[in-house]
């Protein structure tokens, strides 16, 4: 437990730097507010934790936690760290990579080569209509230009927006996809670590594709982060992992603790690891009980939107009155669509997509946008 504190107490420090950095760069009053929030919340939750919390005696010390001094010279070069990080970054000092180093550029044209390749053959599967077309796209690539404003206007009144948004849900329904159609492989040692490096890498390239979004890496990173650890044979922690991530996305690219869609990724995994574990227990049971997975997509939504919900109040001044109905309805539909999508995409581009799988694509794309017409005119 020690040494967990540490991590997070270090990865925190960092958090609240490069904020603070942020802070001193930015022109914009309230991405300023934004990252002096994320700053003050993380050095506070910092400093309890790391410097005035003492450990059970029956806890053993970390090497951290042996030193006084170099309890607060570490966390201090971090927080310095931090800043100098996000200063360099906002004047321009680091080096623009994809401009000036020849393989990367030449990585980028392909990941757009292979955008555009990905949306055309989206649009080319025969979906009943252009806004069922436009809608798998947008779920599938990221790409809503052709949405509707009606459609955009259900999903952001319903409180599903962040279901429209290429997220980190929709890359843990492709890490779900890989890992369902790699196990057929078996699960010997030779074969998994095969399976992790490959889902790794189908995972970036589907982020670089769909234009690698704040909350897209977030993702990314615990992918790769928990398939190395299986690769490694290491039991992962899933706080480990999320500072860890944390601090790696952020030294790449500090600008993001002023985007709201990196603090609402990891705020709404703050509430998975933190608060959902207890919720779910509430209600006692196995999976196979209806009951039980009702309760469990309900505590999965209230643990995000506990973290979440005052974020976007201070952010958007606004607040989805009906998120959980949203969200029960919602969200395993939106995962149905997605599978569903993907596997039309898939067998259409070889010419072998059965009209009845199209067919069920579209109405529960139908259905989707009827549920949240209904939540979204709701008083």
């Amino acid at each position: 437990m020690g040494v967990e504190r540490d991590i997070a107490g270090i990865a925190l420090f960092f958090i609240a730097g490069t904020a603070a950095g942020e802070i001193l760069c930015t022109t914009d009053r309230l991405s300023a507010a934004a990252a002096a929030i994320f700053a003050a919340a993380s050095a506070l939750h910092a400093a309890l934790m790391y410097l005035k919390c003492r450990p059970r005696r029956d806890t053993p010390e970390s090497p951290l936690s042996e030193n006084k001094y170099v309890r607060v010279i570490i966390p201090a070069m971090f927080l310095l760290a931090g800043m100098s990080g996000a200063a360099g970054d906002r004047f321009g000092s680091c080096i623009r990579i994809r401009d000036t180093f020849l393989p990367a550029s030449l990585l980028h044209e392909a990941a757009v080569s292979c955008s555009e390749a990905f949306r055309e053959a989206i649009d080319a599967v025969p979906f009943g209509d252009r806004d069922c077309n436009a809608l798998a796209k947008a779920l599938l690539s990221g790409d809503k230009s052709d949405v509707s404003r009606t459609i955009n206007d259900a999903f952001r009144e319903s409180g599903a927006s962040h279901i429209l948004a290429l997220s980190g849900m929709h890359l843990g329904v492709m890490y779900w996809i890989l890992l369902k159609m790699t196990s057929v492989f078996g699960n010997f040692p030779a074969v998994r670590k095969t399976r992790s490096c490959l889902i790794i890498l189908i995972s970036a390239w589907y982020t670089l594709i769909t234009g690698a979004s704040a909350s897209l890496v977030r993702a990314l990173l615990f992918i790769s982060l928990n398939e190395s650890a299986k690769m490694a044979g290491r039991e992962t922690r899933p706080m480990n992992t999320f500072f860890i991530a944390l601090v790696v996305q952020l030294t790449i690219s500090p600008h993001n603790v002023t985007e709201a869609g990196f603090q609402l990724s990891y705020l709404a995994m703050a509430g998975i690891y933190l608060v959902y574990p207890k919720m779910k227990n509430w209600y006692p049971g196995n999976g196979r009980n209806p009951l039980k997975r009702l309760w469990d997509t309900a505590a999965l939504s209230i643990s995000c939107q506990l973290f979440t919900g005052p974020a976007v109040w201070l952010i958007f001044g606004t607040f989805p009155k009906y998120f959980l109905v949203t969200n029960l309805l919602a969200v395993p539909l939106s995962t149905f669509i997605m599978i569903l999508s993907a596997a039309a995409v898939f067998l259409h581009h070889f010419g072998l997509c059965p009209d009845f799988l199209i067919s069920l694509g579209t109405e529960s794309i139908r259905l989707l946008t009827d549920i949240l017409s209904i939540v979204s005119s709701l008083p």
